[in-house]
């Protein structure tokens, strides 16, 4: 595929991409070829030589416009990137009309009243003019209740009750997740690069008229993937029209799937393929193994991990500071008695002597303190693993350096897709991208696992 001749606006990202890695796969060709020839005996006859000479030059000359040719390469995918950033990031605001919208004046969309979604299908799906001027409408308002601009946002944004519900399901969908340290992904790309120092420099005391201690620091790059997390409802046209769906119960519904996704992907997505490499599946995160069931054998792993993960990350300033586990071993904590009946573990506000912990056994997300760490209990932490398929882990965390990045509003972005025609169904979708990585530090993440996690009794 030649560019050469072509506008770079009018070429795609990919057509791009392709000549610029053609051009380098070529350069780096000459390059192995002149390397062969350098490195092969100079002949002894005159005439060989002259022709293994002429070869090298011929070689060299070919080297030198394949690097000018992976310049310009280069130089045109940099630009395809800055014209596709610059038309995400601006894109003009629709609006119903031109006069100006008050600040006062109420949104269409409240709740029991019109519907939100019958609005966005009728508009997306039948091309209702009157609907979609009630989008551009409510959108125009929520940008400027918001003092913001469109290109915020990946697409319409929903009415202020229903954002109330997506930010419940947010709550309970990704505890462990909220517990990380959170970043906003940046606009291009399908990949993080994140530098991680692998021999520190060095200091010491010095005698004098001496040379000081030196030590060049090295780094590797952690390479961290940006995945797709995507979910649809497949709701029928009679629904819609006849309206049997409530705007609540399909958002809730919906925004729940994703959260939970990526909580789960984040705790236990093995890195494979499309998958998030989560924590549990990290090399090299500190471990302890708990082998009878109870507090008395799991409470002394919580502390190792806890001590595993100072003496790694402390010298740099990184300390362990959350733990997180299912509630159901949060429930066999709370459980515990001694030997006399009396419970091992506080509630929250009342005072106690010697208790392990305290906290509130009905709670989720925030529950307590163990070991003057809180204690968050998500229920997307696994319960089928280990040799009898029924084991939980418990995780502690240095949470700085666990990090996670999100596409800000995500995943607001809905829009309604018509299927064959004869199935008289449409799909409600919602996507977001995400990248998460343990592994910048993977010391700094720590797990208790074992036979002593299996399903607890009560």
């Amino acid at each position: 595929m030649s560019t050469d001749s072509k506008d770079v606006k009018k070429l795609t990202f990919t057509e791009i991409r392709d000549a610029y890695n053609e051009a380098v796969a070529d350069m780096n060709q000459l390059g192995d070829e002149i390397e062969e020839l350098r490195t092969q005996p100079i002949p002894k006859e005159e005439k060989d030589r002259l022709d293994h000479e002429s070869a090298l030059e011929e070689r060299e000359a070919a080297w030198y416009d394949a690097v000018a040719l992976v310049e310009l390469r280069e130089e045109q995918l940099k630009k395809r990137e800055s014209l596709d950033r610059a038309r995400q990031q601006f894109r003009p605001v629709q609006v119903a009309d031109k006069r100006a919208l008050s600040l006062s004046e109420p949104d269409m969309y409240v709740r029991e009243g019109r519907s939100f979604f019958f609005d966005m299908y009728q508009s997306q799906v039948k091309g209702d003019h009157e609907a979609s001027e009630r989008l551009a409408k409510h959108q125009a308002h929520e940008i400027e209740k918001r003092a913001t601009t469109a290109s915020s946002y990946g697409g319409l944004i929903p009415p202020a009750y229903l954002l109330d519900l997506y930010a419940k399901a947010a709550r309970n969908g990704r505890v462990y997740c909220d517990q990380c340290n959170g970043a906003t992904l940046p606009d291009t790309g399908m990949s993080i690069v994140v530098p991680r120092i692998t021999t520190a420099s060095a200091a010491g005391m010095q005698t004098e008229n001496t040379a000081a201690t030196t030590q060049d620091p090295a780094e590797t790059d952690l390479t961290v993937n940006v995945r797709t997390i995507a979910g649809y409802l497949p709701v029928s046209r009679q629904a819609i029209e006849r309206a049997a769906y409530d705007d609540q119960i399909l958002f809730e519904d919906l925004t729940a799937r994703y959260w939970a996704t990526l909580d789960s992907g984040a705790i236990s997505g093995p890195g494979t393929g499309v998958t998030i490499l989560g924590v549990l599946a990290t090399s090299g995160i500190s471990t302890s193994t708990a082998t009878t069931a109870s507090v008395a054998g799991i409470f002394p792993k919580i502390a190792d991990v806890i001590q595993q993960i100072n003496v790694a990350m402390g010298g740099i300033g990184y300390v362990a500071d959350k733990i997180v586990m299912h509630p159901r071993r949060w429930g066999m904590f709370n459980a515990a008695t001694d030997t006399t009946g009396r419970p091992i573990f506080g509630i929250s506000g009342q005072v106690y002597q010697n208790a392990a912990g305290v906290g509130d056994a009905a709670g989720y997300g925030s529950v307590g303190s163990l070991l003057g760490l809180p204690v968050y209990t998500d229920a997307n932490i696994p319960t089928n693993l280990g040799a009898g398929t029924n084991e939980d882990r418990i995780i502690v965390m240095a949470s700085p350096v666990v990090h996670l990045w999100e596409r800000s509003g995500d995943p607001v972005t809905l829009s309604f897709e018509q299927q064959a025609g004869t199935s008289l169904q449409v799909q409600l979708v919602c996507f977001g991208y995400v990248a998460f990585t343990a592994g910048r530090y993977p010391a700094a993440s720590g797990v208790v696992s074992g036979a002593g996690l299996v399903t607890p009794t009560f």
